[in-house]
């Protein structure tokens, strides 16, 4: 079942309360939105779908063009399927929900629970997501991992987190292994696939720079995932957690006051806002790496694939169909210390090379590539015509 999503492109109110009219790539906030202050600064910084909202805050989502996945205090909703029914029942019909909350990261052992909960969803609140996110993991145990919550459970939609940015620095290829398999076995069932990227630092993650959210931002678009999700936006700790402080440097702070994540993250939803409107309409074709190491399940350039080559550096791409036909390109820019330009040479005739701009959302002629660096982690949409 293939979704298309038009939810929020933010337009920042004048005034506290005004309400905003968006459409666009959906960007989840993976925290709790519990007051209005919060989904201010979150729909303020281009956010436009929350993953755990209590019913009371429905009017407020509303209020700010931010879409739902409702949560009413149960960590494992599957496990009381009239508790969930009877939350279907009490707000299904607002204009904000989305989907919801059903369980986080569960075992394979919980699938047959998770089918029941989800057939639920569908029968009580058709086309509404019963959102599960799914554990990270390497290996054909992972594969197997994914392939059974797709047949047993059959989502609309893939969920996933793998976090790649530990204290010692660097960024895991664990992030492309894990991101590899979850494309798969999203162009195996025809379904679009979410990433949760790591947005608020804890336990022994380093705290982020800006390449470190371009990288799993656009090294998630690049592999055409269809929706990105930030953990976490505040950075105060999870319930029941001592208030030591080591969730910091989100978007909003343990105090609730924008940070400089926030403002990073800000810049990039907009760009990601510009370029959604055709990374929506795009089929993931293939995926590959040029220069530097290999990961696992993942490969080099081919006869096949519509770059064979690009300038120095280390880089991803990825080769996109639209619903037009048009062919398309992604390039992201691997390193995480040194700008490149980006001048593919291209296995296909390219009479012409376009690119959209990240920030105004036109396409633009690409045609002095010499200017066209590329900073650690980010990325630019060509289109080829041949």
């Amino acid at each position: 079942m293939k979704l298309v999503f038009f939810l929020a492109l933010m337009a920042i109110a004048a005034v506290s309360h005004a309400k905003t009219s968006n459409e666009g790539f959906p960007l989840m906030a993976w925290d709790y939105a519990t007051d209005d202050a919060t989904l201010k600064a979150m729909a303020e910084c281009g956010i436009n779908m929350v993953a755990f909202v209590p019913p009371k805050m429905l009017d407020n989502c509303e209020k700010y063009g931010i879409k739902a996945i409702v949560f009413e205090g149960n960590y494992n909703a599957y496990n009381d399927l009239p508790a969930l029914s009877k939350l279907i029942k009490k707000v299904n019909d607002h204009p904000a929900v989305f989907g919801y909350h059903i369980k986080d990261e569960p075992s394979a052992e919980e699938y047959p629970a998770l089918a029941k909960a989800a057939d639920l969803v569908r029968k009580e609140a058709p086309g509404k997501w019963p959102y599960i996110n799914l554990l990270p993991g390497g290996g054909d145990a992972y594969e197997k991992y994914i392939e059974d919550f797709c047949a047993i459970v059959k989502p609309p939609i893939l969920s996933y987190d793998l976090y790649a940015v530990g204290e010692g620095g660097g960024f895991s290829d664990g992030f492309w292994v894990t991101i590899a398999r979850i494309r798969e076995a999203a162009l195996r069932h025809n379904i679009p696939f979410y990433n949760i990227v790591l947005t608020a630092p804890h336990w022994r993650y380093r705290e982020l720079s800006m390449t470190d959210l371009r990288m799993q931002t656009f090294g998630s678009l690049v592999y055409g995932c269809k929706g990105l999700s930030y953990y976490k936006f505040y950075s105060g700790s999870l319930p029941g957690a001592p208030d030591l402080g080591n969730f910091r440097m989100a978007p909003l702070d343990q105090f609730g006051e924008k940070t400089q994540t926030w403002e990073w993250l800000r810049n990039i939803n907009r760009q990601i806002l510009n370029l959604g409107p055709t990374l929506l309409k795009l089929h993931s074709d293939d995926v590959y790496h040029i220069g530097g190491t290999i990961p696992n399940k993942n490969h080099g350039p081919t006869d096949k694939t519509l770059v064979n080559k690009l300038s120095e550096g280390e880089w991803i791409v990825g080769d996109f169909t639209h619903e037009d036909g048009t062919r398309w390109v992604m390039v992201v820019n691997k390193n995480l210390e040194h700008s490149y330009t980006v001048q593919p040479e291209f296995n296909i005739p390219a009479e012409k090379v376009e690119y959209v701009s990240p920030v105004t959302g036109k396409i633009q002629p690409y045609s002095t590539p010499y200017y066209y660096h590329l900073a650690p982690g980010q990325g630019v949409l060509l289109k080829v015509t041949q």
